[in-house]
């Protein structure tokens, strides 16, 4: 009687892909946000309308101008998409670190 391992009964699991490396934090291969980005850009954009409206309107502008660069040249509209996500994410923090810099400079 011939000893049938697990191996030999089930054949192994496809290993996963990789995502191909040169998109954005977030973006999938056809350009678009990945569900869990959309998430943190949805929240990340809610910050950015309560406290810093100018940053969103940037954000909004260089995402809208980054979509259909996707086709033509992949590198500038990656380029466009980190900088709409810093203006969302990073920019806003920095201007309230500022504000609140400049305010506590003020009272001291």
């Amino acid at each position: 009687m011939s000893e049938v391992t697990m191996e030999a009964a089930a054949p192994a699991a496809p290993a996963s892909t990789p995502a191909p490396s040169g998109y954005g934090l977030g973006i999938g291969p056809d350009g678009t946000y990945t569900p869990a980005a959309q998430v943190v850009a949805f929240i990340c954009g809610l910050w950015t309308m309560v406290l810093f409206f100018p940053f969103l309107i940037l954000g909004a502008l260089l995402y809208t101008n980054a979509e259909p660069a996707f086709e033509s040249d992949p590198r500038r509209a990656r380029k466009m998409m980190l900088w709409s996500w810093l203006s969302v994410s990073l920019l806003p923090l920095l201007a309230a670190a500022i504000v609140g810099g400049v305010v506590f400079a003020i009272n001291a």
